[in-house]
């Protein structure tokens, strides 16, 4: 490839979408390797991984969710969001701030309405990603407690094939204690699931809402995870944004087991971990050589807790702290919109 001339690099700079595309021309960056057969899968249809390398893909959003806990009120942060208009008018705007896909994190005990982010990918054009699963204890439908992990396994499986899932998720657990033994079946079930499909697993964890989360409860998701035989290279372990870990201690050691780091709550930083903190801990992360381990998102819900578009949050106001931070341009590119791809590509295991 040849290099460009200082004037036709200055003139690509006039442009600020070319920017990205001058600091990888420059720096000889190749795009990712996939898989023979590796698909995205979409509501629309599948797509090769390249379909999505023009814009940033958000791995863990809501767009239609009723969280009404079975017992007592619903959590402050799972504000309905089955408003379509409302949510129609978020994603046209996100899609002006270069997102071209979003991964919705709902599934059937979210009150996720699979009918409308149908019609929400129609209206809008984006490209949307499904996904199933279980959310936590609280919310698991009452039949759970007397099926075997095999049997959820196998119901996660149909259901997947029946609802063009993309992904499992977001699956996590009660705050404030450690994994139940109803939330380790329905871990190991997941796991199952992943396995006889190739679907790859976010989570989440309750890091930020409640005063005794483990520190290590996500390394223990993946410990449930491996016991079936999960490689960690395909979860997720979400929320990690809500941690309070200035030297990034916990999410050095997700990365060094081969785990994704999910840094997924980018719509709430007044009621978490500030986002001054988040850069600092993401620099000590990516000093260690980690950048390829992370995604950013957003989890938005609805609950309209500051100002300006939500779902684009991640890409117009996260991304710019860090690169403030003096995180590479290049660097950026690559979170934002090689590693969702990596996250979600995968080879479809026949029936």
């Amino acid at each position: 490839m040849t290099k460009p001339s200082r004037r036709e690099t200055l003139n690509l700079l006039a442009s600020g979408a070319a920017f990205v595309a001058v600091s990888r021309i420059a720096s000889g960056a190749k795009s990712p390797h996939f898989p023979k057969g590796a698909i995205i899968r979409t509501l629309q249809k599948d797509l090769p991984p390249d379909a999505l390398a023009s814009g940033a893909t958000l791995f863990h959003e809501h767009l239609s969710i009723d969280m009404r806990p079975r017992n007592g009120p619903p959590p402050k942060q799972a504000a309905p969001t089955n408003n379509v208009d409302l949510v129609v008018d978020e994603v046209k705007a996100a899609q002006k701030d270069g997102i071209v896909c979003i991964v919705d994190g709902g599934h059937p005990d979210m009150g996720r309405n699979l009918d409308n982010l149908k019609l929400i990918a129609e209206r809008t054009g984006m490209y949307i990603v499904a996904s199933g699963g279980y959310y936590m204890e609280r919310s698991y439908p009452p039949e759970i407690a007397s099926k075997s992990e095999d049997q959820i396994a196998e119901e996660l499986v149909q259901e997947a094939r029946m609802n063009r899932y993309g992904a499992f998720g977001e699956i996590g657990e009660n705050p404030n204690a450690a994994m139940s033994e109803t939330e380790q079946k329905v871990f190991r079930a997941v796991g199952k699931a992943h396995l006889r499909t190739n679907l790859s697993i976010f989570t989440h964890n309750a890091y930020g809402t409640g005063p005794n989360v483990p520190k290590d409860a996500g390394l223990h998701q993946l410990d449930v995870f491996e016991s079936v035989g999960v490689k960690p290279q395909r979860v997720v372990i979400g929320h990690t944004c809500c941690l309070d870990d200035p030297e990034a201690g916990v999410i050095k050691q997700i990365a060094k087991r081969g785990a994704w780091v999910g840094f997924d709550r980018m719509n709430t930083v007044e009621r978490f971990v500030p986002d001054e903190k988040r850069v600092k801990m993401l620099v000590k992360f990516l000093d260690a050589g980690y950048a390829g381990q992370l995604l950013l998102s957003s989890d938005f819900t609805g609950a309209r807790t500051l100002e300006g578009p939500m779902y684009g949050r991640t890409k117009t106001v996260f991304a710019p702290k860090l690169a403030e931070a003096g995180v590479k341009e290049e660097t950026i590119h690559a979170i934002l919109y090689d590693n969702p791809r990596r996250f979600l590509a995968f080879v479809p295991k026949k029936a």
